[in-house]
C-alpha cells in the first residue's frame, strides 16, 4: 500500500496557481471604502451644523382649517402625537442654541415631525399655521423673528420657527428660510404649510420646503411681491403683487394683481387661467384681494370686488358673482385679512365680513333760552354702530346678510371651521357667533391676562370646531392665544419649551 504521507508532500510540492476575484471587485470595495469615509465626514459635518444652528429656528391656517363659558382656569388644550424631544444631549455643547450664552442662526436639519432643539428665546411671532399629522392630531408651526440682533445670520434679523404637536403646551425647534423678515421686496413674514413636508414662507418673499422645513428654497417670483398663500393638500395659490411698499410696509402701493399657483413640492408658479379681465387685477388704492381654498375649492374676491372660484386641485377658474363689499388695503406688514374693508372665510359655507362705516349722531339743537357757558363749543356729532355686517354664501354667486356683528375696534380677520361658527378679530378682542345662532358673544381671556392684549390681534384660524389660534398684533409678547372651546376662551400659549 502506498504512503498516503508521501502523496500529500507530492501535492504541496507542485506549484499552486491562486484563484483571482471576479472582475471589478476591487473597484467596488476601494469605491465602497470611499463612501464609508464620505459617509463619516457628512455626519461629522452634519452634527456641528445641528449644534451650531439649534438656537434660533423660526401665519396662519390654510384656508380649509380657518384659513377659529369663561372658565376660572387655563383650557384643556387639544393633543396630537408626542412632542420630537427638546432634551439637549448631556454632551452638547453650552451657548449654541440649548439655552443661555450668545445664539446663532444657521442651517438645521430640523422639521415639523422631528426636532431635538428648543425654540429660540426672544421669539416675535407673526404668523401661524397648523395641519394634519395623519392619525387624528395636529401639528402648529409659528415664524416671526426671535433671538438677538447682531448674533445672526443677518444683522438685524433672526427669521425663526418653532413647533407644536400639543396646540401650544409646549414648543420646539424648526429649521427656518435664512432670511430677513420683511423689508421692501426681500425677506418673510407669514407661514403655511399644506402638509407636514409641504409649506411656503412668504410676504414679500418667497420659500418653499418639501421636507417639512429643510431645506428652506427661495422661489423665483419676477420681481413681484407675495401678498398671500392659501393651500390645499396637493396644491398651493398665490396673490402676487406689483408693490413698491418700503420697509416693512411691503404690501403698500400697490397696482395691480395677479393669481398664481403651484403643485405641493414643486418650484415652479404658473398663472391661474382667469378670464382676461382679471389676468392683472389693476387697484388705485392697493386693496388687495381676498384669497380662500376650502372643501375641493378656491374662491377670490378682486379689488373691484367680483368673485372668481375654480377647482382647488387645479384648472380654470371663472367669474362666478359680485360680493357685497369690496376688499381694503393691506395693512402695512400685514397678511391681507388683517386689513380694513372685508375679511373672508370658509367653513360649511363662505362668510365675508363687510366692514360698516360708522353712524354719525349729531346732536339735537336745544330749544332752551339758556345762556351757554363761557367757552363752550357747538354741539358735536359722534359715531356709533357695528364694526362689520357678516354675509353667507353657498357658492360665491349670491350673498345673504346675516345681521350686524356688535364689536368694537377695526375688523382685522375672520375664520370659521366645519362646526359653522364664526369668529372675528379685532384691534380690540375677539368675538364669536354660534354655527345656529344669531347672537355674537365676546370672548373671554383667563383672571391671569383677562383682557384682550393692547392692539388686539392680526389674525384667528379655526383647526377644528373646538381649537383654535389667534395671533396678537403686538409681536413683542412672544406668544400666540389658543381655544379649546370653539371660539369662547383664549389662553396665551407663549413661544418656549
Amino acid at each position: 500500500m502506498a504512503d498516503a504521507r508521501d502523496q500529500i508532500d507530492d501535492w504541496l510540492a507542485e506549484d499552486v496557481t491562486p484563484l483571482y476575484p471576479p472582475s471589478g471587485s476591487l473597484d467596488r470595495i476601494r469605491h465602497r471604502a470611499r463612501q464609508r469615509k464620505t459617509r463619516q465626514a457628512t455626519l461629522t459635518a452634519a452634527c456641528c451644523a445641528v449644534l451650531i444652528g439649534a438656537a434660533v429656528t423660526v401665519p396662519q391656517l390654510i384656508s380649509s382649517a380657518t384659513g377659529h363659558p369663561a372658565a376660572s382656569h387655563s383650557p384643556r388644550i387639544a393633543t396630537g402625537q408626542s412632542a420630537p424631544s427638546v432634551t439637549a444631549p448631556s454632551n452638547s455643547p453650552g451657548g449654541l442654541g440649548y439655552g443661555g450664552g450668545t445664539k446663532i442662526q444657521g442651517p438645521q436639519r430640523t422639521t415639523l415631525r422631528h426636532s431635538w432643539t428648543a425654540p429660540p428665546d426672544n421669539f416675535r411671532p407673526t404668523s401661524v399655521t397648523f395641519v394634519g399629522n395623519g392619525s387624528g392630531g395636529v401639528i402648529g408651526a409659528v415664524i416671526g423673528q426671535a433671538g438677538t440682533p447682531g448674533h445672526c445670520a443677518n444683522p438685524n434679523d433672526c427669521t425663526s420657527l418653532a413647533g407644536t404637536s400639543n396646540y401650544g403646551t409646549s414648543w420646539y425647534g424648526v429649521s427656518a428660510p435664512v432670511t430677513t423678515g420683511p423689508h421692501g421686496s426681500a425677506g418673510v413674514s407669514q407661514l403655511r404649510f399644506a402638509t407636514l413636508s409641504d409649506g411656503w414662507a412668504y410676504g414679500p418673499a418667497l420659500y418653499e420646503t418639501s421636507h417639512g422645513g429643510w431645506p428652506w428654497l427661495p422661489e423665483n417670483t419676477n420681481g413681484q411681491r407675495v401678498i398671500d398663500v392659501e393651500a390645499a393638500s396637493t396644491r398651493a395659490f398665490a396673490v402676487f403683487g406689483t408693490c413698491t411698499g418700503a420697509s416693512s410696509r411691503y404690501a403698500a402701493d400697490c397696482s395691480s394683481y395677479s393669481l398664481w399657483t403651484s403643485a405641493a413640492g414643486s418650484s415652479t408658479w404658473t398663472p391661474v387661467s382667469v378670464p382676461a379681465a382679471y389676468r392683472q387685477m389693476a387697484s388705485a388704492d392697493s386693496a388687495a384681494p381676498l384669497l380662500v381654498v376650502s372643501a375641493g375649492a378656491g374662491y377670490l374676491i378682486t379689488p373691484s370686488g367680483e368673485v372668481l372660484s375654480g377647482p382647488a386641485s387645479g384648472g380654470s377658474w371663472q367669474a362666478v358673482g359680485q360680493a357685497p363689499c369690496k376688499p381694503g388695503p393691506a395693512a402695512p406688514g400685514a397678511r391681507t385679512g388683517a386689513s380694513p374693508g372685508a375679511q373672508l372665510t370658509s367653513g360649511p359655507e363662505l362668510l365675508l365680513a363687510c366692514d360698516a362705516p360708522p353712524v354719525t349722531i349729531t346732536a339735537t339743537p336745544s330749544t332752551s333760552t339758556s345762556t351757554p357757558q363761557a367757552g363752550a363749543g357747538p354741539a358735536t356729532g359722534g359715531s356709533s354702530g357695528p364694526a362689520s355686517v357678516l354675509y353667507r354664501s353657498f357658492n360665491g354667486t349670491s350673498w345673504q346678510s346675516d345681521g350686524p356683528v356688535p364689536a368694537t375696534g377695526t375688523p382685522t380677520s375672520l375664520s370659521s371651521s366645519q362646526g359653522g361658527q364664526a369668529v372675528l378679530t379685532t384691534t380690540t378682542g375677539i368675538w364669536y357667533l354660534a354655527g345656529a345662532g344669531k347672537t355674537w358673544q365676546q370672548a373671554t381671556f383667563p383672571p391671569t391676562a383677562p383682557t384682550a392684549p393692547t392692539g388686539g390681534f392680526t389674525y384667528v384660524g379655526m383647526t377644528t370646531p373646538q381649537d383654535g389660534v389667534a395671533v396678537p398684533a403686538d409681536a413683542q409678547l412672544g406668544e400666540v392665544y389658543v381655544t379649546n372651546d370653539g371660539g369662547l376662551t383664549w389662553t396665551p400659549s407663549r413661544i418656549s419649551r
